[in-house]
């Protein structure tokens, strides 16, 4: 419960409460939760503190407002943090993964990559990412045949990260874009919905510590699944 003579702010430690009863199961996806009067009747403190801890739930989306019906718990995103295996992301949520590869070929190098890539055939993987039954991501993969040789298209219904380790080649940076991106018919079937969802787009050109390309990736995520917290540092040096 709250502890008013704490250090800590009475709003905070709401708010940290608020989030138990989510991850135990108490407040479940999808339902709303108690009032503001209620809560406040039942921690003991003014509505203005209820309010400021929900707040700030709302604002990082863990909870959402209808007017006139009150607050709801938001459906659990998968949350990737800097560089990532999706699958790494899934297994650790507790949810099932399923990949279905679109497409898997070996072709010419594609004008747009040829300052990135020295090599004239490229692996094209195309693949839809399924969580618990629903697609969630759409990735479209170009990296060396010489990379991967003779793999199988089966073996890419998993870790593509964990394909390339295998043959010795170690993930150390990625140069990344991010950007919303508008749902169109096309997506809407792959992705099989019907309504006007967010999608989030990151093209990726991911790299080996000896600064080699080791891939290049446009992906799309339905961002009202998915959530990429990208941690950005300042570097050292004088401003200018």
């Amino acid at each position: 419960m709250i502890d008013k003579n704490s250090p800590i702010p009475i709003y905070y430690q709401l708010k940290q409460d608020f989030l138990d009863n989510i991850s135990s199961g108490r407040w479940q996806s999808g339902h709303p939760i108690n009032s503001e009067r209620e809560l406040s009747e039942y921690y003991g403190v003014s509505r203005m503190t209820i309010r400021q801890a929900l707040g700030e739930l709302v604002q990082e989306g863990i909870l959402y407002k209808e007017k006139g019906k009150g607050t709801f718990v938001s459906e659990k995103k998968l949350r990737q943090k800097d560089i990532m295996s999706f699958s790494e992301i899934i297994s650790k949520a507790g949810f099932t993964l399923e990949t279905k590869v679109l497409e898997f070929s070996a072709v010419d190098t594609p004008d747009k990559l040829k300052e990135i890539f020295s090599y004239e055939k490229l692996y094209k993987i195309d693949r839809l990412r399924m969580v618990d039954g629903e697609a969630v991501a759409k990735e479209l993969v170009y990296l060396p045949v010489s990379y991967l040789a003779n793999i199988q298209e089966e073996e890419l219904k998993g870790s593509l990260f964990f394909l390339l380790e295998e043959r010795g080649h170690s993930i150390a940076y990625s140069e990344s874009s991010i950007q919303a991106v508008m749902i169109d018919d096309g997506l809407k079937e792959l992705f099989k919905v019907d309504m006007e969802v967010p999608l989030l787009k990151t093209v990726n050109i991911v790299m080996e510590k000896e600064s080699h390309v080791l891939f290049y990736e446009e992906s799309i995520y339905r961002s009202d699944k998915y959530l990429l917290q990208v941690n950005i540092m300042r570097k050292e040096g004088r401003m200018r």
